[in-house]
Parts: structure tokens; C-alpha cells; sequence
């Protein structure tokens, strides 16, 4: 676990305090970790990634945690989508985030009347 070594000395007293009263939350976090530690290795490729999700998915099914094997499922379903991030590691961030940028901007108009001017003025505004 990266992370907890870049925790500071308080964090880590309340973390293993809330670790020993909840040790599945402990569990669960060491498998989000995993997963980080996947996406987060460069050297991965495509294949050797969904070698790795296959291991973090036996590992999460052993562990029978609901919210776990749900994100196991959704990732399972998506799979060869997830898997293209590490073709060249871009992801679709920069769309998503315009997408609700415009969304945001449409919400304060009220609506959207004039189609062919709001496109417009989104073109001016965030283009």
C-alpha cells in the first residue's frame, strides 16, 4: 500500500484505529489499492493488464464484500473498454469534463430555446 507510506504519523494512528474497528473497511481498502497500483504501473500493457484485473477479481471474490464485487462486476462488464486505457493511457476526462461544463452552463439559461445560438455561444465560450 503507496499510500500509507506518504501518510503522516497521525494518519496513520487513525487509520489503524479505524482499521481495528472495522477490519473489512481494511480489507476493502487494501483492494482499491491493488487496483490503483494496476492502473498506476506504466509498464503495463494491455494484455498484462487484464492478466492483473484477472487476479484482483479472484482476489475480490474471495473476499464476498457487496460493494467490492459490485465495482468487480461493473469492471468486468466494461472490460475491454478499461483495458484500452492502457493502449496509450488516455482517458476521456477532457470530454467528460466539457460535457458537464456545458451542462452547467445550459442549467443557468434555464433551458436551451435557441439550439444554433447555444452552440455558439459554447463554441465561444469553452472552445
Amino acid at each position: 500500500m503507496d499510500e500509507v507510506r506518504k501518510w503522516s504519523e497521525s494518519q496513520k494512528n487513525r487509520a489503524n484505529m479505524v482499521f481495528e474497528f472495522a477490519p473489512k473497511l481494511k480489507e476493502e481498502y487494501s483492494l482499491v489499492c491493488k487496483l490503483r497500483t494496476i492502473f498506476r504501473n506504466k509498464k503495463l500493457t494491455k494484455e498484462t493488464a487484464g492478466t492483473k484485473l484477472h487476479e484482483w477479481y479472484k482476489e475480490v471474490s474471495a473476499c464476498r464484500m457487496v460493494e467490492m464485487i459490485s465495482a468487480m462486476k461493473t469492471l468486468k462488464s466494461k472490460e475491454d473498454e478499461v483495458l484500452n486505457y492502457f493502449v496509450n493511457r488516455a482517458t476521456n476526462a477532457a470530454a467528460e469534463s466539457l460535457n458537464s461544463k456545458m451542462k452547467g452552463f445550459r442549467s443557468e439559461l434555464r433551458g436551451v430555446r435557441d439550439l444554433p445560438f447555444y452552440l455558439f455561444r459554447c463554441s465561444r465560450i469553452f472552445g
